[in-house]
């Protein structure tokens, strides 16, 4: 697939009508080529933690827990959601103390996320990046393995593409500026 292609028809796929699964060597294939990401000083500053769809509905249940105490509703709703995605990956970033680097993780982070999500939709797995509130508490962050130096940016859901997702235009006018 051609480049801008791939970049104009990627689109978040909000709608897990089916059951699916997930090719783990594609996954994983996917995941070691974003790792080519731009960025300043070679870093890599995250890591992702894969939950793969046999696990789904337990990963749910031990979250919604957390996120939805004592709403009944919103832990089925979750739980229907999540076990109808091929897999999901937490997203994990290091922090850095240091202001400047830490800012350059965040970037390296966005360029890897950007790949990954370009690289899945190439080999037809689609994407919806989720950054829910609940990703800031601790007993979440112990969930899912989140040191203390690491922030838990979020989680891409997996699942398949949807057949056509229509391209929405793009203003130029906030991206193009003289000085």
């Amino acid at each position: 697939m051609e480049l801008q292609k791939a970049i104009a028809q990627r689109r978040s796929i909000k709608v897990f009508k089916r059951d699916m699964n997930i090719d783990d060597a594609a996954l994983y294939q996917a995941i070691q080529q974003a790792t080519d990401a731009p960025n300043h000083g070679m870093r890599e500053p995250w890591r992702v933690v894969y939950i793969a769809k046999d696990r789904l509905g337990d990963m749910s249940k031990q979250l919604t827990k957390i996120a939805f105490p004592n709403l009944k509703k919103k832990q089925e709703d979750h739980y229907n959601v999540a076990t109808n995605l091929g897999g999901m990956l937490a997203l994990v970033l290091k922090e850095d103390p240091r202001q400047k680097q830490n800012l350059e993780n965040y970037m390296a982070f966005g360029a890897f996320t950007q790949n990954l999500m370009l690289l899945l939709h190439e080999v037809g797995i689609g994407t919806c990046w989720k950054t829910p509130a609940y990703i800031f508490e601790p007993e979440m962050r112990a969930l899912f393995g989140v040191k203390g130096d690491e922030s838990l940016v979020g989680f891409l859901y997996l699942t398949d593409l949807e057949d056509e997702v229509p391209h929405r235009e793009r203003h130029l006018n906030n991206i193009i500026d003289k000085f």
